[in-house]
């Protein structure tokens, strides 16, 4: 599965899947420093497809923004190979 963003506004980061995606779409992630990051929208359905493949502990590279005005909730923009979640080496 190929996912490629262009549209991204930041850069890829690690973070460690807290809570797998649920009926929702919703998942939280945490960041290196510690930091909770509340998953609710996805850049496309692949993204959101390929996320549903982590599981609880995974660890992936994220590109997130926030998603309007909420103080933590976020929209995937894209998800990268690199981290040693299996489940996202196909994706760019």
């Amino acid at each position: 599965m190929d996912v490629s963003h262009q549209t991204a506004t930041a850069e890829p980061k690690t973070y460690t899947v807290v809570s797998e995606v649920n009926d929702h779409g919703a998942a939280t992630l945490r960041g290196e420093n510690g930091s909770t990051y509340h998953v609710t929208s996805y850049e496309d359905p692949t993204l959101r497809s390929a996320l549903e493949q982590c599981r609880t502990a995974d660890r992936v590279r994220v590109e997130m923004e926030r998603a309007g005005v909420r103080a933590n909730v976020w929209h995937v923009t894209g998800l990268y190979p690199g981290a040693d979640s299996g489940a996202l080496q196909q994706i760019r």
